[in-house]
């Protein structure tokens, strides 16, 4: 009787490969650290144009003054569209995510009843994502229309 060997793999094969993946991994797991501050950016970049767009259409609805106003503590605790035929309770609210900072001159953003801004200059938010150089922007024309885009305002 002859003897076959058993299928399988040797310990040896188990680590060789083992060793690969674990090279793979460390190398793979750094990009997808930025992958993931980028998209958080992103994210809030496209949270906070929705927000200005949302804002400014409410206030040429309702034909008045409509305030897009930062949280307590500031633009990065996230901010708030308030409704003025409520009294001041808010149309959304959003928090802004960790690991992104938000950098404006703006105490708040109103908007009037044309669509125009209620500033001398309009606005600019600068974000960036903490760990990254990744810098985007969301700026108001002298109209009033939200504009974004991706460098430093």
């Amino acid at each position: 009787m002859v003897s076959r060997p058993q299928p399988g793999f040797t310990l040896i094969e188990l680590m060789v490969v083992l060793a690969i993946v674990v090279i793979l991994a460390s190398i793979a797991v750094p990009s997808f650290t930025q992958l993931i501050a980028k998209q958080r950016l992103s994210s809030v970049k496209a949270e906070l144009f929705s927000s200005l767009v949302r804002t400014r259409s409410e206030a040429i609805k309702l034909n008045q003054d409509v305030t897009l106003q930062p949280a307590t503590g500031g633009w990065i605790n996230g901010w708030t569209v308030v409704n003025p035929k409520t009294g001041g309770v808010a149309f959304e609210t959003h928090d802004a995510l960790k690991g992104v900072t938000v950098t404006t001159s703006a105490t708040s953003v109103v908007f009037k009843s044309n669509g125009r801004v209620n500033a001398t200059a309009a606005p600019s938010f600068q974000l960036s994502a903490t760990g990254t150089a990744s810098v985007m922007c969301v700026s108001l024309d002298v109209s009033g229309r939200p504009k974004q885009k991706k460098a430093a305002c």
